[in-house]
């Protein structure tokens, strides 16, 4: 009687792995990033908006007036990447305008990355729950923003652009 048991129990685990669960989004919240340096930081708070400032420093280099829940910091810690809203999910009835990434210089928008672009061949995105998977960012490395699709291949863009690299 043990054996179809345990047997069973993994069978369900191996197919938890498998499924992706949606969960609602944390309240906004007050947090800080930096570049990969650590020379720079920017606070992100859902009241002010983003205030970046050297680390150890008080004096505020820049500003922006929206909260963004994700985010990072250009080494140069005046180009700044943020990404939708949804984090790495985004909802079934999503149109190839959505954007994904948008690219800014200090507060100023440089260019939006959207679903389309990305995604040429939608098929691949990973159906959720609720939403589908489109894969995450990475993060900034010298002035590369790194970007992990769904499917697993890996797209670099320049952070000053929003353009493709090599």
């Amino acid at each position: 009687m043990r054996i179809p048991t345990i047997a069973t129990l993994l069978i369900l685990l191996s197919y938890a792995s498998v499924v992706r669960a949606d969960e609602p989004l944390a309240p906004p919240a007050r947090y800080e990033v930096q570049n990969s340096s650590h020379k720079y930081v920017a606070t992100l708070d859902p009241k002010t908006g983003v205030a970046v400032r050297a680390t150890g420093s008080s004096n505020i280099l820049w500003t922006a007036t929206n909260w963004f829940r994700v985010a990072f910091l250009a080494d140069d810690g005046h180009h700044f990447v943020t990404g939708c809203d949804g984090m790495n999910l985004i909802p079934q009835d999503y149109t190839k305008d959505l954007v994904l990434v948008t690219f800014w210089q200090q507060d100023k928008k440089i260019r939006d990355l959207t679903v389309g672009e990305l995604f040429p061949d939608t098929r691949i995105l990973e159906k959720t729950v609720s939403h589908y998977h489109w894969g995450s960012i990475t993060g900034i490395t010298n002035s590369t923003l790194i970007v992990s699709r769904c499917d697993g291949k890996v797209v670099r863009f320049d952070v000053t652009t929003g353009r493709i690299t090599k």
